[in-house]
């Protein structure tokens, strides 16, 4: 398990008495909704499922607890019908039509055969299983998605949420615009949270109505050539970072944690875990990540002025 990137869900504290809360969901009842809500495989006609499965193959354990966190795994099914498949069919079957009958096919008639190809097709077509881990921080009243899309981690929240019946989660709010951390932390990186470095990476975007971007990858953010573009009117929307010698990770002005790399010192206790089975050896990557992620949320959400 490496949770490599982060869409995070803050818990609302106004509601941290309610058995619904974030804040008050225990590993034991989770791990019974959660196995009521398995992911079942895709019947002959259905399109797509999604639901819940064990995080290590071949266990009966639907979470994981450790040191406050809650670790599981979402999982949809869906059956892969490309749409240039269909689109092929279709002509062919109007073409057919139309030297047969000579008529023109209208366009209701076409949909019906569309969905007549589609019902032929669905029982042959294959399917393909994504996971997505989530970490809940039951000290901090937040879910944690490894994804690297905002829309595949609000499914996972709203699959979660319909299996508990309520799940009162949101996006981090800042108190500013994040751009314009980040732009100050180009100029003057003593600017920075406390325990975080600037890295090589950035992305730019301007704020008039062309909407010009530059991605600067690989490259010392110092350097004048790149700072004059904040004086153009430009902003920065995305940074690289490292938090100690623990992380390297890349935040945005939506407060999304992508890429998420191990750095030195955390890579080394990587390394030195020798656990005899695979359960072992999650449970303390959960400990080691979690805490770690945890740390360096705390930093920046305090920077930013997000409710915690």
């Amino acid at each position: 398990m490496w949770i490599k990137n982060l869409i995070v869900f803050v818990g609302d504290k106004d509601l941290a008495l309610s058995p619904s809360s974030i804040y008050a969901i225990s590993a034991s009842s989770l791990d019974e909704v959660l196995a009521e809500n398995q992911c079942q495989p895709c019947g002959s006609q259905t399109m797509r499922t999604e639901g819940f499965v064990p995080p290590v193959k071949g266990r009966d354990e639907m979470v994981y607890q450790v040191n406050g966190f809650i670790f599981f795994t979402h999982q949809e099914t869906a059956r892969l019908l490309p749409s240039p498949v269909i689109k092929e069919m279709l002509d062919e079957k109007v073409e057919q039509i139309q030297q047969e009958e000579g008529r023109k096919v209208g366009r209701k008639e076409k949909a019906d055969l569309k969905e007549q190809i589609i019902f032929e097709l669905m029982p042959r077509a294959f399917t393909r299983s994504r996971r997505t881990s989530v970490l809940i921080d039951t000290e901090k009243g937040r879910v944690m998605v490894d994804s690297a899309s905002a829309n595949r981690a609000e499914e996972v929240v709203a699959c979660l949420r319909k299996a508990i019946g309520s799940l009162p989660v949101a996006y981090p709010a800042p108190d500013a615009a994040p751009y314009t951390s980040f732009s100050n932390w180009l100029r003057d990186t003593k600017l920075l949270p406390e325990g975080f470095t600037l890295g090589d990476r950035c992305e730019l975007k301007g704020t008039k109505d062309e909407g010009a971007s530059l991605k600067c990858i690989s490259v010392d953010l110092g350097q004048e050539e790149y700072l004059a573009h904040l004086d153009t009117g430009m902003v920065a929307t995305r940074v690289n970072l490292a938090f100690h010698d623990h992380l390297e990770l890349d935040v945005n002005d939506k407060l999304e944690i992508k890429r998420i790399k191990a750095l030195d010192l955390l890579q080394e206790n990587i390394d030195a875990m020798d656990a005899d089975d695979e359960v072992e050896e999650l449970q303390a990557q959960i400990a080691l990540q979690g805490s770690v992620l945890r740390d360096a949320i705390n930093v920046l959400f305090t920077h930013f002025g997000v409710n915690q």
